[in-house]
């Protein structure tokens, strides 16, 4: 399609000169008209609304920029090259404030009217570019909705890149922080395969297809997210019953864990986190229930206005933020301790006792996380000294800042702590086994829940509740072998529903647990 441009000129040497230049110059695919006056020069840019101007100040019926003025009001959004014999300031500076290309003195040469147009014709080819690649991605995003949200929301809870380069993405899929939306997960009893796993996700796609704008997500292996706009949606309770409802028509052992209502990016992030951790715990304890999500922390400007912090919340932020190797976390918390000791707590001495407290609570984590020995020694040995020191409150406050900035340093060079965190979390598994849980696992190995269970994706390609299943297993194996009885082994391991452990010992063993008695082998 070719390009419009507008010549506006009132002498009609120059106009017709210049229209006979652009439609025989160097210029493909150009559609050329004129104007001589200020009415003409309006009615033609609102009616075929020209990619280009050609626009002279002084024409009849009123100047050529106030004309420009009273259109840009009216959404004319053309590119305009500027053409005068006038050469004063005040009119190229007004044309720049009216969006005007290029401020061109009469007379203009071939060369630099050439030039000038080119460049316009350019940024247009660009722009066009722009607009159709944005229109092939709405296209894409429209069509595949789910796959697109399942990418979006896997990078923004991995927190690989900002959030804030998602925005539009979310934005165009309906989705916060454009419009708040229940989260819910359903958690399925066995790993996708293609024909159950995509079962699944259509039959909760027709459970939610009359929430306008909903959003079913494949998550993991066995496990599926719906992001439900809140002002299509029934209450949570409704939602979550019947989507367990729709699980038990079609003979799919699962939970439903509703994750809460989100209506940012950080929240959906957060809620998410939770959330798995929800899923995974929720199939430890059988199928068939409704299940609800830790709610996720707030940040500090999540909280509402005069919804202050006390030093021992804070504390537990900053010791959190070194468990879970999350340094934006902690230096958040840090900051507004300092702020803390500068309102409620002028006294240094009462000060630095507050601050030798959680000293001390980091020092006992680097040596949980075996850390450097002779790095934690000389640190601790270093903050005594120097904590003693101070005689006012702002020398503590560096001194707090100096000491957690060391601490993470120590703490960042620990070696492998990933493979530590998982061999003392297998430890306590296999300890516990029968009654252990995801939160008191992270407890045991101070870090927090989230930070585990992606721990054992990362590190051993598993999900938590894949780990206990599978030991709990093992051991039912040695005492169906040893003589014990279906039910008691079940019990023994963690199990009071008979017939889920059944369920659950068939899908890991291939038969059932009285097969597995009978068994030679066994």
């Amino acid at each position: 399609m070719p390009w419009k441009v507008l010549v506006v000129e009132d002498e009609p040497l120059e106009r017709e000169a210049l229209a006979k230049f652009l439609r025989e110059g160097p210029f493909e695919a150009l559609e050329v008209r004129t104007a001589a006056d200020a009415l003409s020069f309006a009615r033609t840019a609102l009616a075929w609304e020209p990619q280009v101007v050609l626009l002279d100040i002084r024409i009849p019926g009123g100047d050529g920029l106030s004309t420009l003025e009273g259109l840009r009001d009216q959404g004319f959004g053309g590119k305009v090259l500027v053409l005068t014999a006038y050469d004063v300031f005040e009119y190229a500076q007004r044309a720049l404030s009216l969006g005007v290309q290029s401020f061109l003195v009469k007379p203009v040469l071939p060369d630099t009217l050439y030039a000038a147009l080119r460049k316009v014709l350019d940024q247009l080819d660009r722009q066009g570019e722009e607009e159709e690649r944005h229109r092939e991605l709405q296209t894409f995003v429209r069509d595949n909705r789910g796959l697109v949200a399942m990418a979006a929301l896997t990078e923004l809870v991995l927190e690989r890149t900002d959030p804030e380069a998602f925005e539009g993405v979310f934005r165009e899929l309906g989705l916060p922080p454009d419009r708040p939306c229940h989260l819910l997960g359903v958690a399925t009893l066995e790993a996708f395969r293609p024909s159950r796993g995509l079962g699944t996700l259509r039959f909760l796609e027709a459970a939610t297809r009359s929430f306008e704008g909903g959003l079913v997500i494949p998550w993991h292996r066995s496990s599926t997210l719906l992001l439900l706009p809140e002002d299509s949606s029934p209450q949570a309770e409704a939602l979550a019953a019947r989507l367990l409802e729709v699980l038990g028509e079609n003979g799919i052992p699962g939970n439903v864990v509703f994750g809460g209502t989100v209506r940012t990016l950080e929240e959906t992030r957060r809620a998410v986190q939770a959330l798995e951790e929800g899923l995974d715990e929720s199939l430890l304890g059988g199928t068939g229930r409704v299940l609800w999500a830790e709610e996720p922390q707030l940040l500090p400007e999540d909280r509402p206005p005069g919804q202050e912090q006390g030093w021992s919340a804070l504390q537990g932020r900053v010791f959190e933020g070194f468990r879970n190797g999350d340094l934006a976390q902690m230096a958040a918390g840090r900051d507004e301790l300092v702020r803390l000791l500068e309102r409620a707590c002028p006294d240094v001495e009462l000060s630095k006792m507050l601050v030798l407290g959680l000293l001390g609570q980091v020092c006992e984590l680097l040596l949980d996380l075996r850390c450097d020995l002779g790095a934690v020694k000389a640190w601790v040995r270093r903050q005594m000294l120097n904590i003693l020191a101070p005689n006012n409150p702002a020398g503590l406050h560096s001194i707090l800042v100096q000491a957690l900035e060391g601490a993470w340093t120590i703490r960042a060079s620990s070696q492998d702590e990933g493979a530590q965190v998982i061999s003392q979390a297998m430890a306590f598994i296999r300890e516990r086994y029968d009654e252990v849980t995801l939160e008191a696992t992270a407890r045991h190995v101070h870090v927090s829940a989230s930070h585990l269970s992606r721990l054992f994706r990362k590190v051993l390609r598993c999900r938590f509740v894949d780990v206990v299943k599978e030991t709990r297993m093992d051991r039912a194996k040695a005492l169906l072998a040893g003589g014990s009885t279906v039910r008691d082994a079940a019990l023994a391991v963690g199990y009071g529903n008979i017939a889920y452990f059944s369920t659950l010992f068939k899908q890991t063993c291939g038969v059932s647990p009285s097969e597995y008695a009978r068994s030679p082998g066994a």
